[in-house]
């Protein structure tokens, strides 16, 4: 009776029991990996502080930091030990890989933060920039640090210990990099590391840093819930980067064969937006479109964690040649979607900083919040949150826009031109290269070359 039972349930070789609900499921790593964060910040152990000179010792980061006065006993979270980084990674690694582990997980890291870890990720934030600054020198080889670091974190903000163990992953990125860098520099000097020049031992002590980094983003990318939307499965993704690169004219082309027609994948398109408004945290309350401000707060988190720790990954000064002939332990994640996510990411996390850069000469009353510009939006095209659209409305679709949206965005172009004078197009194109290596070769090399942030913004409209 036993063989039977077990034939009968067990088709695709799983566990019959597990799966049938007939034995409770293992929770061990995702307790255990809950409670090691959970104890982030809230411990003396976990917490790091700015002396009463308003300096940081180098015995924390590998650097001495200099904050000033005004910063001094300041809490924040500490690096962890290598043993305690690994033991974390080990216990997230094996919840991810057990689906009923992973949503334990991912419920217990929307619990909100306690007060002291609140303040000791405020601190955090506030120090980060400094620290990476002290540790670059004015070095232009050390640029790709940059792309760690954070933005600010308000007081009273609504965080959750998957905000914490963000946190905690780049600050133990990180002192992880600067402890590399010094081993791998002539004499110790970091501003002497020579990427370009490192022996078979030495890159693979680099891939170290870049493994925290891509996992750093898987985590993000678990956490923010973008990994179960399946950007590809339905997306002749080819076709569709090959006509947004042809310009919007060409987009929006109803005839001729050569021409990319939207309206092809505007079903796609809004199935996805379904799941990606609900990401962020919108939904339907009383016919009327709301965007939960806490759930907003950790989708942003997640986006720039995310994003940031790709660019990371994908910026250090090695020869791209490397990338061809060595596989990172944490890049199985890493598919044809991925391109989208970190498109995605990027999209989000220069919206947020365009948006703030808007408001920084604004009285009060006149500031935007990005995330009321998106349920306004959102609420006058329901249908990117519903997903539901006649087949006989594809040709005639239009977007409602906001009151007066023209004079917010109106300074986009030159925001965008900025910061690609600051690196911005590089670095996407230098990311996009990098995912490109673990998905199959030079698919879309042509497109990542012809790339430009300012043909996205050639003409007004």
């Amino acid at each position: 009776m036993r063989s039977s039972i077990v034939g009968f349930l067990d088709p695709l070789g799983n566990n019959v029991y597990n799966d049938a609900g007939m034995i409770p499921p293992n929770t061990a790593n995702s307790a255990a990996a809950s409670n090691q964060i959970a104890s982030l910040g809230n411990t003396a152990e976990s917490q790091g502080k700015v002396g009463n000179d308003g300096k940081i010792g180098e015995d924390v980061f590998g650097v001495e930091v200099d904050l000033g006065d005004d910063q001094k006993d300041k809490p924040f979270l500490a690096p962890q030990a290598k043993e305690a980084q690994q033991e974390l990674k080990d216990q997230l690694g094996e919840a991810l890989n057990s689906p009923s582990q992973k949503e334990q997980l991912k419920e217990e890291m929307k619990k909100p933060a306690s007060d002291a870890q609140k303040e000791a990720a405020k601190g955090t934030a506030d120090i980060f920039n400094k620290l990476i600054t002290d540790i670059q020198g004015g070095d232009d080889d050390l640029k790709f640090l940059d792309n760690l670091k954070l933005p600010d974190i308000g007081t009273g903000e609504d965080l959750t210990q998957g905000d914490m163990l963000m946190l905690q992953l780049m600050t133990d990125m990180v002192k992880n990099t600067v402890d590399t860098l010094t081993e791998l520099s002539e004499g110790g000097d970091i501003s002497k590391f020579d990427g370009g020049n490192l022996s078979e031992e030495d890159f693979n002590k680099v891939l170290g840093i870049v493994d925290d980094a891509l996992f750093a983003a898987q985590m993000a990318e678990e956490l923010a819930g973008v990994s179960s939307i399946d950007f590809t499965g339905s997306l002749d993704l080819t076709n569709l980067l090959d006509g947004i690169g042809g310009g919007k004219n060409r987009i929006q082309a109803r005839e001729g064969d050569d021409d990319f027609d939207f309206g092809e994948v505007i079903p796609v398109l809004l199935g996805l937006s379904k799941e990606i408004t609900a990401m962020m945290g919108a939904e339907l309350e009383d016919g009327e479109v709301i965007i939960n401000q806490q759930r907003y707060r950790t989708f942003l988190t997640m986006m720039n964690s995310y994003r940031s720790s790709l660019e990371y990954a994908f910026g250090f000064g090695v020869e791209k040649q490397h990338r061809n002939t060595y596989r990172f332990a944490n890049s199985e994640h890493l598919d044809l979607s991925s391109i989208i996510k970190y498109l995605f990411a990027v999209i989000v996390t220069e919206h947020e900083g365009y948006i703030k850069d808007y408001n920084k000469d604004k009285a009060d009353s006149e500031k935007v919040s990005s995330r009321e510009l998106i349920e306004e939006f959102l609420d006058k095209n329901q249908v990117f949150v519903t997903g539901d659209l006649d087949d006989d409305d594809y040709d005639d679709f239009e977007l409602t826009p906001i009151d007066d949206v023209e004079k917010i965005y109106e300074g986009v172009g030159g925001y965008l031109e900025d910061r690609d004078e600051e690196g911005l197009g590089k670095t996407i194109k230098d990311t996009l290269r990098g995912i490109t290596v673990f998905i199959g070769g030079d698919l879309f090399d042509d497109w990542i070359d012809d790339f430009d942030l300012k043909d996205l913004f050639g003409d007004e409209d």
